[in-house]
């Protein structure tokens, strides 16, 4: 029996809520409505934080020195494992937002204890639904309409109920098929609440774990959570990211019908989601070509058009096969047809980067990939907007957060892009997963968090989304030669912004200096020296990239041809040496 089998007044919790529930359910004054809703939530909040505080500090109380580390270690994940199972509780009882902020940490699995994340796994698949009566009330709230007044048919089972919304499949009266994403009614009411309520626990977290900085976490759901209940705000992120990726043949963005702030009508589009490896190979679809998609068209969104879907958890992004313009592998070599599509879905919560930080978050992964720590130091502390190194507990922050950012150990980061372009083998995971329990890693980690600018919080989580992806594909501890792939594409996508931003300010101090009389003739741009050092870092990467893809070319049909054996392990080794060779260019 455990320590809080004895706290009997925390057992007034069903009181309390019960008592809540009798007074929500006589009463029909809104306000008098609201205080019930909002006395019900906070207190099943309120008591759940108590509780799992006092776990902690009970739990926790005595010294790893005093019973030996491997019992304190066994007690520290047994505490973590009862606590992530009243965290879920509270999040699945309260719904809406709870479950928003519950998806977030299951997401976290670079970063959080393996307890948390693996229980909070479920939450990506186990959302209350809407029933169809409450969908026919907000049709009829909202619009003054029923649902055939708009639809020719409608499928009352929901094909996907998310934390925030559902989507029904449904016919309009030319016959078109759609999707129609509706958000769960009870939102309006409580969310406000639930805002309200996260902050004051961040405040009791703050009083009773000192060291625990979290404010962060309320601030950012207070921003986010308003633009991801706007669906006309989502409908115009999705025609801004379409106009962005026209010609990307492999992103297909649905075409949006009409929306309103709470309904979004848009193309219906049938595909499977990206775990689904079966879809996969029934469709001839290598799991490798759409992880190397989706770093390029992430890449592109971050580092060239500085405006970023900030949400790309595996429930938010397809798979539609479609025919391939070449299926003889040699070809594949040349061909940029491939025979799937990536299909992103949920434009509500999108970030615009500015410039600087833009240019300085592309800088940085310039030096993650070649291993150059007074870089990392430089643009990660540029990033906080910090002038000095900071270190705690012996852990400095910018090595802490390249490896949150990299999803990789510090000693992997530090070779450069020799190591990590290497698969990560599961002695480096089960590392990283032990740092996160660490007390001293935990403290530093939320630390770091708090010194984030909200955008890079959002690049963060949205780097931990796509290796959630990765995961479910089955490619995060593949093979060594789409590890540098996908390394010297991202690090392509870095050039190329820093490339275009210094022909940019070329072209400014031109047009400045003909306005102001200081140049008399316009002299072409490749005079300076800044255009050539530009095209020489560009071409320096692109070079590496083509030799890779010809290296893995070849692999692929040496494989088709012979099969596979000792010749691949060679030819695995001139590939990593070619990379190699060109990065030391």
């Amino acid at each position: 029996m455990s320590f809080f089998s004895g706290l009997r007044i925390l057992g007034s919790q069903q009181l309390l809520c019960h008592s809540a529930h009798l007074l929500r359910g006589s009463t029909t004054i809104p306000a008098l409505r609201h205080t019930a809703l909002a006395f019900a939530r906070s207190a099943r909040s309120g008591v759940t934080a108590v509780r799992m505080g006092i776990d902690y500090k009970w739990s926790l109380r005595r010294d790893p020195n005093d019973i030996g580390e491997e019992e304190y270690e066994r007690v520290k994940s047994e505490c973590h494992a009862r606590n992530a199972k009243r965290l879920l509780k509270l999040c699945e009882t309260n719904g809406g937002i709870y479950l928003k902020l519950g998806q977030h940490i299951a997401a976290m699995v670079y970063l959080l204890p393996p307890e948390y994340t693996s229980t909070f796994s479920v939450l990506f698949d186990r959302c209350p639904k809407t029933p169809l009566e409450d969908i026919e009330g907000l049709f009829r709230t909202d619009l003054n309409a029923s649902l055939s007044d708009f639809f020719a048919s409608f499928d009352p089972e929901p094909l996907g109920i998310a934390s925030l919304a559902q989507v029904h499949r449904a016919t309009l009266p030319t016959g078109a098929e759609v999707a129609v994403k509706i958000q769960h009614p009870y939102l309006d009411e409580y969310t406000p609440v639930d805002i309200a309520t996260a902050s004051r626990m961040v405040e009791f977290a703050k009083k009773a774990f000192p060291e625990f900085q979290l404010e962060w976490l309320a601030e950012e759901m207070r921003k986010s959570l308003p633009q991801e209940l706007d669906f006309e705000l989502e409908a115009l992120n999705a025609l801004k990211v379409s106009a962005n990726f026209k010609g990307f043949d492999t992103l297909h963005i649905p075409v949006v019908h009409w929306a309103k702030r709470r309904i979004l009508v848009m193309e219906y589009i049938r595909g499977s989601r990206t775990s689904d490896l079966k879809y996969l190979k029934e469709n001839n679809i290598s799991p490798y070509e759409v992880s190397e998609e989706m770093t390029k068209a992430f890449s592109e969104m971050i580092f060239l058009h500085g405006f970023v879907h900030c949400d790309p958890h595996p429930g938010n992004i397809l798979i539609r096969a479609k025919p391939a313009k070449w299926r003889f592998p040699l070809f594949r070599l040349w061909a940029k047809k491939h025979n799937f599509e990536i299909v992103l879905l949920d434009h509500g919560l999108y970030r615009t980067l500015d410039n600087s930080f833009r240019l300085d978050y592309a800088r940085l992964w310039n030096a993650l990939i070649a291993g150059d720590e007074p870089g990392i130091e430089h643009y990660s502390y540029r990033l906080f907007t910090q002038a000095e190194r900071v270190s705690e507990g012996g852990i400095d922050h910018h090595r802490l957060f390249a490896s949150m950012l990299t999803g990789r150990t510090w000693d992997v980061i530090s070779k450069g892009s020799e190591e990590l372009s290497t698969a990560r083998s599961a002695k480096e995971f089960k590392s990283m997963q032990n740092n996160a329990t660490s007390g001293r890693f935990f403290v530093a980690i939320v630390d770091v968090l708090a010194k984030l600018p909200r955008e890079l919080l959002l690049l963060l989580k949205t780097n931990d989304l796509l290796r959630a992806v990765d995961d479910g594909l089955g490619v995060s501890t593949g093979a060594t030669d789409h590890m540098m792939r996908m390394l010297a594409t991202m690090g392509w996508y870095c050039a190329l912004a820093i490339r275009r931003e210094t022909l940019r300010i070329l072209r400014e101090e031109r047009k400045r200096g003909l306005q102001s009389g200081d140049i008399l003739v316009p002299m072409p741009l490749w005079i300076h020296a800044r255009f050539w050092e530009s095209v020489v870092e560009y071409w320096k990467v692109g070079i590496r990239l083509r030799v890779l893809n010809v290296a893995v070319g070849v692999k692929r049909v040496w494989n088709w041809w012979f099969g596979k054996g000792e010749a691949e392990k060679r030819l695995d080794e001139m590939a990593e040496a070619l990379s190699r060779g060109v990065a030391d260019m």
